[in-house]
C-alpha cells in the first residue's frame, strides 16, 4: 500500500474546524482549516515512523475504491493511493487515524499543545521579508513636552516635538537596526524611547540624551538548549530554527556572543568538558556538525557525513581524548575523534530517526546507547564498532535517552511518545521500572520530548519536558515526582540542568523560541531575555499600579508576548498568545489590577493578568484580525475596543467579555486607536490606511466627524493643541 495520503474530518469531529490533511509520498505534509472567519494552512515535513505505523495498521482493514463517491461531506474520510475509508460507511475510518487528527491539530496550533513528539513533525517556516515591514508610531512626551516617535520601515527612525514637528534625533537605515514597532514612556520620573525590531530584538533607550538604557539583540529563538560551566562561569547556550547559537550569563541573563551556524540555525546542542577544554557541540538542519571550544569562542571542527539533520549528540570523555556521537534522521549514528575532527565510526541498524544517545558502560568496556522512533532501543561496542543488541520499547516511539546512576547502577532512562521514562539495566536491556505522570485533568498521554540528568544534594533527579508545556522533575531512585512546572511558551524541546555549586539551574528551551530557566530545588523561575523569534510586531509601555513595576511589553510575528520591568528589561513573562503572530497590544487596569489585550491574525482577542499571567475571556467575533487595540472605561467599566483589518471597530467588556459596540467604519484597515473621556463623553478616535480621521460617540456608537487626512495617521492622542496625528512624513494637528 502506498501513494499520497488524504484525510478529511469535519467540524462534527474537531474542535479545529473542517479539516483537510495530505502527505505526500516524501513525507511532505500540508493542513487546511477552514473555518467562516477564514482558512489557515499550514506546511510540513513529516518522519517515516508517521505513515510507516498508519499504512501497517491499514493493511489489516479492508478499504474501498478511492473513487466512492462521499455522501456526507463532513464525514471523516481517508484516502492512501486507490483506497478509502469513510465514516457512515461498510468501510468506517479506522482507530489510527486518531494519529492524523493529533497530527493536524499540532501543526495548526504548535504553540498550545503537542499530542505528538517534536521529533516526528517539523512546520515549516515562514520567512519574513524585511520590505514587508510597516511603518510604526507612537506619541509620549519628550522633555515633559508632547514628542513622538516614527519608525518608517526600512528608513530609520525619528524622535519629533508636538505639535510642530521639530526634530529630536533619530537613526537612517543604515544604522543596523530595521524598526518595526516604537513606544515612548515615562519610568521613574525617566522618559524613555523603546524600538522592536525586525530581528526580534528590542532596545530602550533614555529619550532625553540618547543614552542606551537596555536591550536584547535579535535572533531566532531558542528550540533547543544547553548548559555548562565556562572557566568556572555558569552559562547557557541556546540555539533556533535559524540564526547562531548564543551564549548567556546564567545569573543574569547578559548576552556573552554568538557561535557562528551561517545562520542555519540548531535542531541540537550539548556542553561537555574534556581534557580540560570546554566545548560546545551544535547540529545544523543541513546535517553538519560544529564544535567550538567555548572558552575562547573558537571553532575548532566542522564534521561533515550525515545527509539529514542531526537530532542527537552524546561526548565520551576519555582522559586526554573524547569521542562524540551524533544520530539524526537519516538513521545512521557516527562517532568522531574531538581531537582531529576525524569520523572514527559508523552504525547502522536503526529504521528511523535516531532521538537519544547516551555513553555507558558495560564489562568495564564504553557502550554506546541508542533510541529511535522505530521503537527500539540498542547498543553498540565504541572500541569494536559493533552491536552489541537491541530490544523493541513496547510499541512505543522512543524520544529521548540519558544515563542516571541509581542505587550505585548506571540504567539507561527512555522517554516515549506516551509520557513515560522507564529504567532499562544495559546489559541485557532488562526494564526496571518507569514513571509515568498522573493526569487529574483527564487530558491524554503527551510525550517526553526531552530528558536530562541532574544532582539535587546528593540524590539523582531526572528532568522531563513534555508536549504539553510542562516540565517535570523526578526523583529517579524514589520514581516520585517532586514538582510540575506549567507550560509557559509551547510544548518543551529539550532540557539541560546547569550545575552551579549549591543552586543547580534547570533550562529548557520552547518551540515558542523561549529560554526557560527555574531553580531545580524548587522551580523558581530564573529568566533569561531571550529574543523573539521574528518581527517585533507591537511595543508598548505599562504604567505601575500599587505593588507592581513598569513594564514593557512586546508582541512578536512568532506569536509571544513579551513582558519585561521597564526599567532594566528584567524578563518578567512570557505568554504564548497567538500562533498566528501578535497584531496589537494594550493595557488597562481592572479593580486595582492591570489586564492586558492582545490581538492577533488568528481574529481573536485575548485578556491576560499583566502581572499573574493568567488567562482570561477570549474575545471573538472578528470578521477580520484586529490591527490595534484600545482599553478605555464606559459607564464605570472597563471596555477593550480593537480596529480590525476590514475598519471596523468593535468593543468588549473586560470583566464579562460581552460585546458592546460595532461602530460603523469605512473598509481600509485600522492603523491606529485611541479610546479617550472627555467632559463626561467617551469618545473613540481611528486612522486607517485610507488616510481617514473617523470620530465615533461610544456610548451611542454615534459617528461624530469623519476627516481625510494627507497621510496615513499611525498614532493619534489629544492634546492642548488639539488633536495630534502621526504618520509617514511626520506630525500633524487637527
Amino acid at each position: 500500500m502506498s501513494g499520497t495520503i488524504r484525510f478529511t474530518a469535519g467540524s462534527r469531529q474537531l474542535a479545529v474546524g473542517r479539516m483537510e490533511l495530505t502527505i505526500e509520498e516524501d513525507g511532505s505534509l500540508q493542513v487546511a482549516r477552514q473555518l467562516p472567519a477564514g482558512d489557515t494552512v499550514r506546511h510540513g515535513r513529516l518522519d517515516p515512523a508517521v505513515p510507516q505505523r498508519l499504512l501497517t495498521a491499514l493493511r489489516a482493514t479492508p478499504g474501498a475504491p478511492a473513487e466512492q463517491p462521499v455522501a456526507d461531506r463532513e464525514a471523516r474520510r481517508l484516502t492512501v493511493g486507490e483506497l478509502s475509508w469513510t465514516d457512515g460507511t461498510e468501510t468506517p475510518v479506522p482507530p489510527v487515524a486518531r494519529l492524523l487528527e493529533a497530527l493536524a491539530v499540532q501543526l495548526l496550533q504548535p504553540l498550545e499543545y503537542g499530542q505528538l513528539p517534536l521529533a516526528v513533525v517539523e512546520s515549516a517556516i515562514v520567512e519574513e521579508a524585511a520590505d514587508a515591514v510597516l511603518p510604526a508610531a507612537a506619541i509620549g512626551t519628550v522633555d515633559g513636552l508632547p514628542a513622538y516617535a516614527l519608525a518608517e520601515g526600512g528608513q530609520g527612525f525619528d524622535l519629533g516635538r508636538l505639535p510642530d514637528g521639530g526634530s529630536l534625533g533619530g537613526s537612517d537605515g543604515e544604522a543596523g537596526l530595521l524598526p518595526s514597532a516604537v513606544a515612548l514612556g515615562v519610568v521613574d520620573g525617566r522618559e524613555l524611547f523603546a524600538v522592536g525590531a525586525a530581528d526580534g530584538a528590542v532596545q530602550v533607550w533614555d529619550a532625553a540624551d540618547g543614552t542606551l538604557v537596555h536591550g536584547t539583540s535579535g535572533g531566532e529563538g531558542a528550540q533547543v538548549v544547553a548548559a555548562g560551566l565556562v572557566q568556572g562561569v555558569p552559562l547557557v547556550f541556546s540555539g533556533g530554527r535559524r540564526g547562531e547559537v548564543r551564549a548567556w550569563r546564567a545569573e543574569d541573563g547578559k548576552g556573552l556572543g554568538l557561535l557562528e551556524l551561517g545562520g542555519e540555525g540548531a535542531r541540537s546542542i550539548l556542553h561537555a568538558r574534556c581534557a580540560g577544554v570546554d566545548l560546545v557541540v551544535a547540529a545544523a538542519p543541513d546535517g553538519t556538525v560544529r564544535v567550538w571550544d567555548a572558552g575562547a569562542g573558537v571553532q575548532l571542527h566542522l564534521l561533515v557525513g550525515h545527509s539529514e539533520p542531526v537530532t542527537a549528540l552524546a561526548v565520551l570523555p576519555l582522559g586526554e581524548q573524547a569521542l562524540l556521537a551524533t544520530g539524526g534522521q537519516d538513521r545512521d549514528i557516527r562517532l568522531w575523534d574531538l581531537a582531529t575532527g576525524r569520523e572514527v565510526a559508523f552504525f547502522t541498524g536503526h529504521s528511523a530517526t535516531v532521538t537519544g544517545l547516551a555513553f555507558t558502560e558495560l564489562d568495564g568496556r564504553p557502550v554506546l546507547a541508542s533510541a529511535a522512533l522505530d521503537n527500539t532501543l540498542r547498543t553498540w561496542d565504541v572500541y569494536t564498532e559493533t552491536a552489541l543488541g537491541g530490544r523493541p520499547a513496547g510499541g512505543s516511539w522512543l524520544t529521548a535517552l540519558v544515563t542516571v546512576r541509581v542505587g550505585g547502577q548506571e540504567l539507561l532512562a527512555s522517554g516515549d511518545e506516551h509520557g513515560r521514562i522507564r529504567l532499562w539495566e544495559t546489559k541485557g536491556g532488562r526494564p526496571v521500572g518507569s514513571y509515568e505522570p498522573e493526569r487529574a485533568d483527564g487530558t491524554g498521554p503527551v510525550p517526553v520530548n526531552a530528558l536530562a540528568v541532574g544532582d539535587l544534594y546528593g540524590r539523582p533527579v531526572l528532568v522531563a519536558g513534555y508536549g504539553d508545556g510542562r516540565v517535570r522533575l523526578w526523583d529517579a531512585a524514589a520514581r516520585t515526582e517532586l514538582y510540575v512546572l506549567d507550560s509557559d511558551g509551547g510544548p518543551v524541546g529539550s532540557v539541560a540542568v546547569l550545575p552551579v555549586e549549591g543552586e543547580p539551574v534547570l533550562v529548557c528551551g520552547t518551540v515558542a523560541g523561549a529560554v526557560r530557566c527555574h531553580r531545580l530545588s524548587d522551580g523558581v523561575p530564573l529568566s533569561v531575555p531571550t529574543p523573539h523569534t521574528g518581527p517585533v510586531t507591537e511595543l508598548l509601555f505599562g504604567e505601575p499600579v500599587p505593588g507592581t513595576a513598569a513594564v514593557l511589553v512586546s508582541g512578536g510575528a512568532d506569536g509571544t508576548v513579551r513582558i519585561r520591568n521597564a526599567r532594566d528589561g528584567v524578563p518578567l513573562r512570557q505568554l504564548a498568545a497567538h500562533q498566528d503572530g501578535v497584531t496589537a497590544l494594550a493595557i488597562g487596569e481592572v479593580s486595582g489590577r492591570r489586564v492586558l489585550a492582545s490581538a492577533g491574525r488568528d481574529r481573536t482577542v485575548r485578556l491576560w493578568d499583566l502581572d499573574g499571567g493568567q488567562a482570561g475571556p477570549v474575545l471573538t467575533g472578528l470578521r477580520e484580525s484586529a490591527e490595534k487595540l484600545a482599553v478605555g472605561a464606559l459607564d464605570g467599566r472597563a471596555v477593550v475596543l480593537a480596529g480590525c483589518a476590514d475598519g471596523s471597530v468593535l468593543g468588549w467588556d473586560v470583566v464579562g467579555g460581552q460585546a458592546i459596540a460595532d461602530l460603523p467604519g469605512g473598509t481600509a484597515a485600522v492603523r491606529s486607536l485611541i479610546c479617550q473621556d472627555l467632559d463626561g463623553e467617551v469618545l473613540v478616535a481611528a486612522g486607517d490606511a485610507g488616510s481617514t480621521l473617523r470620530l465615533w460617540h461610544l456610548a451611542s456608537g454615534a459617528l461624530v466627524n469623519e476627516a481625510p487626512l494627507d497621510r496615513t495617521p499611525l498614532a493619534i492622542a489629544f492634546g492642548a493643541a488639539g488633536l495630534y496625528v502621526v504618520g509617514p512624513g511626520g506630525a500633524l494637528t487637527l
